[in-house]
Parts: C-alpha cells; structure tokens; sequence
C-alpha cells in the first residue's frame, strides 16, 4: 500500500480503509444475493439478507464517524491494472482541507477481502 498520507490521526486513517473495505464487501454480498435468489436458494439468501443489513449498519455508523470528522473519501481511481488509488480529503479545523490518497495493489485487497469475508463464509486458500 503507497500512502501521500494527509497530517491526520491514525483513527481517520483506520476508518477510512475500513470504509473502502465495507463498501467492497457489501458489493460482493449485494452480488451473491442476487446469485442465490437467480439459482432459487430462498435459505442462503436469508442469510445474507442478514449479513448485509449487518455491513450496512457498520458502514452506516462508520460513515458517521467520518461526516462527524469532516472526511469525505472520493471513487477509486484505477491506475493501472494492478492498483488502484483513494483520495480523502479532512476538512481543517483551521479552514481549507487536507488531502491525501491511499494506494492499495489489486492483488492485496483481494487478499484482504478474502479474509474479511471468512466471517460469513468458508472460503478455501488465501
């Protein structure tokens, strides 16, 4: 991960990748839901049903956090095809923002999703 890190807390740093990481995850269950209910498997889509209401109270209190502090985080850049880039900006107590970006290796975040993801499922490998 390359980092043009922003003069901030390490607490808006640790909340800004968890919100990266919580809005990829939600992207992967929203996916598998719609593959359970295509394939007709109604218990399996309950379950995730569940799981995604879970993220997005986590994401939704997690965004919260992050508005209280004046974060916004803008749509990954892709640079290339193996990574990918985040720009934040911190609104400053002082007026104007900081800014910073968080650049992650493709290959990593799958690394890293994967193994989020093994609390709702058992995936092998990785």
């Amino acid at each position: 991960m390359i980092k043009v890190r922003a003069n901030i807390p390490d607490e808006l740093i640790k909340a800004i990748n968890e919100k990266i990481y919580l809005d990829l995850e939600l992207h992967i269950l929203q996916k598998k839901l719609t593959e359970a209910n295509d394939q007709g498997k109604e218990g399996f889509a309950e379950y995730l049903n569940k799981v995604i209401l879970k993220v997005i109270s986590q994401r939704r209190s997690n965004n919260e956090y992050l508005r209280k502090h004046g974060v916004k985080v803008r749509e990954p850049e892709e640079l290339d095809d193996m990574f990918v880039r985040y720009y934040y900006s911190v609104q400053s107590d002082l007026g104007g923002y900081k800014e910073g970006y968080e650049q992650f290796w493709k290959s990593a975040m799958t690394y890293n999703l994967r193994k989020r993801m093994n609390k709702y499922f058992n995936f092998k490998g990785g």
